[in-house]
């Protein structure tokens, strides 16, 4: 025993008591396990097995509980969730531009494109395109007289002229200012459907209109 105290540095106190089964002289029971496992090393035996028979102070081997897992919380950068919202006002903003364009029937329409009532008209004629009286050494074409249901002649015509004939037609027009040499000022240069052709209210009638060389 004194050996065996030697090696294992346990008491021979202690270890009298695990040879003769004396439990109730071995101290607390973490302790007395502990001597236990070491002995049976020293003695060559398996500690596992002599664990359940050891009846003083025998707990169950506490299982450890795996940490939970803690998923990342997905985060989004501040750049990304500024440009989503000015790109979120800036569609809000269309949609009210739109709807609120739409409750106006006087509302002019896009690149010039006017609708035949007497509003548009006038506004067009007065802003858009001022009148200017053709001089005396200027020389006006006269329009060609075409058969009723068909496009008039609106070359050489003023653009408050070409846009009452076609208001009077129900007609839609759009109004395209070019460089002419040869027509005066405010005066329709070309026209996009040819005279004497058939009038089709679905399509939009282009004037060209002189703003001078």
């Amino acid at each position: 025993m004194e050996e065996v105290e030697r090696d294992t540095r346990i008491s021979c106190r202690y270890l009298q008591a695990l040879e003769n089964e004396n439990f109730g002289l071995l101290p607390a029971p973490v302790y007395a396990r502990g001597f236990l496992r070491t002995y049976a090393r020293y003695l060559g035996l398996e500690p596992a097995s002599l664990l359940p028979l050891f009846p003083v102070g025998y707990v169950e081997e506490p299982v450890l509980q795996p940490w939970p897992k803690v998923a990342t919380p997905r985060t989004w950068p501040s750049s990304g969730l500024l440009a989503g919202g000015v790109v979120g006002v800036l569609i809000l903003i269309v949609v009210l531009l739109y709807s609120l364009g739409g409750q106006g029937e006087s509302s002019p329409a896009l690149f010039g494109l006017q609708t035949a009532t007497p509003e548009t008209a006038a506004v067009l004629s007065e802003v858009e395109a001022p009148v200017i009286e053709p001089t005396v050494t200027e020389t006006v074409a006269s329009p060609v007289e075409v058969p009723p249901g068909t496009m008039p002649d609106l070359r050489a015509q003023t653009l408050a002229d070409a846009a009452a004939t076609l208001r009077d037609m129900g007609l839609s027009y759009l109004v395209v200012q070019v460089s002419s040499s040869e027509m005066p000022e405010g005066h329709i240069v070309r026209q996009n459907l040819e005279p004497g052709s058939d009038i089709d209210p679905t399509k939009v009638v282009t004037l060209e209109v002189s703003r001078g060389p």
